[in-house]
């Protein structure tokens, strides 16, 4: 782990001063330009790593700033990265080849600042798209079919996975989702992990259970562990202050609803000591309907042999931005969408809130509601 750690560290250090210098110089040769685009440039990678590693241990309103600054600097840096290595590309080919016109070898200095100018402008319309996005969910519908009997023949059930509660996606955000739910009207309102981001401060100084507890469904409100309530060792807050707002937490646990379906929802994998599926599952009626929460999309076979009809996950937020929506499918057999294994159906939502940078890049945020209907 900690040589990954340092991999990608290095990684990371390494492609900062790739886009750095090929900025540098890209810029006419005045000495004030060049200071002003080292202080952004270093100064926001300084807003990212102070934000890293002391996470939400700060000011609510200096976190919210360092936020800001430091993951928009993240995802622009490897937009960055992908334009300069497109440009380094034809320079390799042109000195292969000699492709360039005789306007690009007399007006060399004045090309390279224009590409900067027009990088600048590509990036700043992409993030502006994926802001966009990012701040206006979309509401994902799918019509399923069930062979076990529902109460009225029909569920409707709205999920919401990887909210991320911090200073960074704040109270104010969190008012705009729960009214966004509640309008869905559902039977059943889930949310599939990573309710919070890692640290249980966030929530409490900004009273987020006024805006939780306000989630309503008639047959209940439910919720699971994520991973990253982990990772700032404070999870058992996290979790008691989300039961405290009337939200079911079900931690390796299972409720029978209604006396006609189960909702199971297991510990996240992080958990290296959660139970297994079958014996979560060991004293549930096969004869009603099975709904299982599983946050990370992992081992779906074990779902299928357990006897589970619908179940639900988040975690990958379908890579958030492109290219990662490409490199998460290289991990999870399956990480966004639809899928059908046998007689139990899944779907891996890409979340309603993300980790770090408020943009969707080629994928979304969004709510998913399913309207499970019975055909007995």
């Amino acid at each position: 782990m900690i040589y990954a750690f340092i991999f990608i560290l290095f990684s990371f250090f390494g492609l900062s001063f790739y886009v750095f210098i090929r900025g540098l110089q890209a810029l006419p040769p005045f000495l004030w330009l060049k200071i002003i685009y080292s202080v952004i440039f270093i100064g926001s990678m300084a807003a990212f790593f102070v934000k890293m590693f002391l996470g939400d241990n700060m000011r609510q309103s200096a976190g919210t700033v360092l936020s800001a600054v430091g993951f928009t600097w993240m995802i622009a840096l490897v937009y960055f990265a992908i334009f300069i290595l497109g440009v380094d590309i034809i320079r390799l080919i042109n000195r292969i080849f000699d492709i360039y016109p005789l306007y690009i070898k007399e007006n060399y200095q004045l090309v390279k600042t224009l590409l900067f100018v027009f990088g600048v402008i590509i990036v700043t319309s992409v993030l502006a798209y994926g802001n966009y996005k990012f701040n206006n969910p979309e509401i994902t519908t799918l019509d399923l079919t069930t062979h076990k009997p529902l109460p009225g023949g029909k569920l409707k059930l709205v999920v919401a996975s990887d909210i991320h509660l911090s200073s960074y996606i704040n109270k104010k955000d969190l008012k705009k989702y729960v009214e966004l739910i509640n309008t869905q009207k559902g039977d059943v309102v889930l949310l599939a992990g990573d309710v919070a981001d890692r640290d249980p401060h966030p929530l409490i100084n900004q009273n987020m259970k006024e805006e939780l507890s306000k989630l309503y469904a008639p047959r209940g409100v439910f919720a699971i562990t994520g991973n990253h309530e982990f990772y700032g060792r404070k999870r058992e807050e996290i979790y008691n202050y989300i039961k405290s707002s009337g939200i079911t937490f079900l931690k390796d646990s299972v409720a029978l609803v209604d006396s006609a379906f189960y909702i199971a929802g297991r510990d996240d994998i992080t958990n290296s000591g959660r139970i297994s599926l079958d014996t979560l599952l060991r004293y549930t009626d096969k004869s009603l309907p099975v709904i299982l929460l599983d946050h990370q999309p992992r081992n779906l076979e074990d779902a299928a042999k357990n006897g589970v009809d619908l179940q639900f996950s988040g975690h990958t937020h379908n890579g958030q931005f492109w290219p990662g929506n490409i490199l998460v499918k290289l991990f999870f057999k399956h990480s966004y969408g639809y899928l059908r294994i046998g007689d139990t159906q899944y779907f891996v939502t890409s979340g309603l809130g993300l980790w770090g940078p408020k943009y969707r890049i080629g994928t979304k945020s969004e709510i998913v509601v399913i309207n499970l209907i019975s055909d007995k």
